[in-house]
C-alpha cells in the first residue's frame, strides 16, 4: 500500500455507490454547504461500509500501511487555519478531517490548499477510526497506535483562534 493505492482503496469505495460518487464529485465542483452535509451522512454510512469491506480484505502489512498513511493524512491537515473554517472541540476538529480525507484526494488537496473552503461542522467519525476498526476485526487485537498519532496539536491546549 502506497500513497497512490491509499487514495485508489477510497475512491473505489465511492464509486461502489455510482449515485454516491456523482454527489462527491458535484459537492466537490460547487462546495454547497447542503450538499456537503449529505456527503457527510453517505460517507459515515454506506461508504464507510464499503471503505470497510475493502479494508478487511487487504493483508496485515497493506492495513498497517493504510492505517499509517491516514494517521498521516489526518495529521497533515491538523492546522490552525483549517480548524478555524471547520470549527467543533477536538474530538470534532478530528471528525471533519476524517471527512476531509473521506472524501479523496481531489477534495484533500482542495482543503489543504484552501482552507476556507471547509464546510464547518461536515464530518465523518469513522473514517477516522476505519482502519483500526479493520485491524481490530481482522486479527483479533487492538492496533497499537502512540496517544498523538491522530493529532498534531498538544490536546490540553488546542488551538486560539484569536
Amino acid at each position: 500500500m502506497n500513497e497512490q493505492q491509499f487514495w485508489a482503496l477510497i475512491d473505489a469505495s465511492w464509486k461502489d455507490i455510482p449515485s454516491a460518487d456523482k454527489q462527491r464529485q458535484e459537492g466537490i465542483k460547487s462546495n454547497e454547504p447542503e450538499l456537503i452535509f449529505e456527503l457527510s451522512e453517505l460517507l459515515s454510512a454506506e461508504i464507510a461500509d464499503c471503505m470497510k469491506t475493502r479494508l478487511l480484505a487487504l493483508e496485515k502489512p497493506d492495513l498497517v500501511r493504510f492505517i499509517r498513511i491516514l494517521e498521516s493524512k489526518l495529521q497533515q491537515i491538523d492546522r490552525e487555519e483549517i480548524h478555524f473554517y471547520t470549527d467543533g472541540s477536538d474530538d470534532g476538529f478530528l471528525y471533519s478531517r476524517g471527512f476531509i480525507v473521506g472524501m479523496g484526494e481531489e477534495y484533500f488537496n482542495l482543503i489543504d490548499r484552501h482552507p476556507a473552503y471547509a464546510t464547518c461542522c461536515a464530518e465523518a467519525e469513522i473514517i477516522s477510526f476505519i482502519g483500526y476498526a479493520a485491524y481490530s476485526e481482522n486479527f483479533g487485537h487492538e492496533f497499537h497506535r502512540d496517544a498523538d498519532n491522530l493529532s498534531a496539536t498538544d490536546s490540553t491546549e488546542g488551538y486560539s483562534l484569536n
